[in-house]
């Protein structure tokens, strides 16, 4: 069953997405660009070699951080703006915004996004919610503040307790489209697949042509 997750997570969803024209799933384009996203940093085992990563084929990508962590890595939460990456928000604390009071959740995502601005003098404009878990409060939190509830066109489950390096990355490059929104981990959890699997999706789609930009 986890073997199909990537593939439902995914394609299951296309199907919905216009009924959801308030949250970004894909972005509209003709030209091969596609949208990296990172959730869950910054984090001390896998940040700096995603930004050296990243730099290497001059990709550039929105990371949502959770508060706590950009709190506890402020260097490497300014060093993902200085890289001419965006930030977006992912919580303080990684709360399932299916779980937790309205009250509790609104102060989540408000504290985040003070933090993150507070940190980096730059203005927060994406809001992921944790676990893809949209409630109407987060959307209409977003609409009053001008923020875009990001979601995804590709995932490939690099969290998963089955995820390969080489599953993940095939993955990518056989279901990306031009706009897509691709969603990886900054995650000690993911150490060992995310970064091997992003070095063979930048080099396959750099060597055809793709090019990667923030949000």
């Amino acid at each position: 069953m986890r073997l199909l997750i990537p593939y439902l997570a995914t394609h299951g969803l296309r199907p919905f997405q216009r009924f959801f024209p308030d949250l970004l799933w894909r972005v509209e384009a003709r030209a091969r660009t596609a949208y990296l996203t990172f959730d869950d940093g910054p984090t001390e085992e896998i940040t700096d070699d995603l930004l050296d990563l990243l730099a290497q084929f001059d990709a550039q990508a929105t990371h949502f951080l959770v508060g706590e962590h950009a709190e506890t890595f402020p260097d490497r939460t300014r060093a993902l703006v200085s890289a001419g990456h965006r930030l977006g928000n992912h919580t303080y604390t990684h709360v399932d915004p299916w779980s937790v009071s309205a009250e509790r959740l609104q102060q989540e995502v408000t504290r985040t996004t003070r933090c993150l601005q507070d940190l980096t003098r730059t203005r927060v404009r994406a809001l992921r919610p944790p676990y893809g878990h949209p409630t109407g409060l987060l959307r209409r939190w977003c609409a009053e503040r001008n923020q875009r509830m990001v979601m995804w066109d590709v995932m490939p489950g690099d969290y998963l307790k089955t995820a390969t390096a080489r599953r993940v990355a095939r993955f990518v490059i056989r279901h990306v489209r031009p706009g897509s929104v691709i969603v990886l981990h900054d995650s000690p959890v993911c150490e060992g697949v995310t970064l091997p699997a992003l070095t063979r999706i930048l080099e396959t789609l750099t060597a055809e042509g793709w090019s990667f930009d923030a949000l």
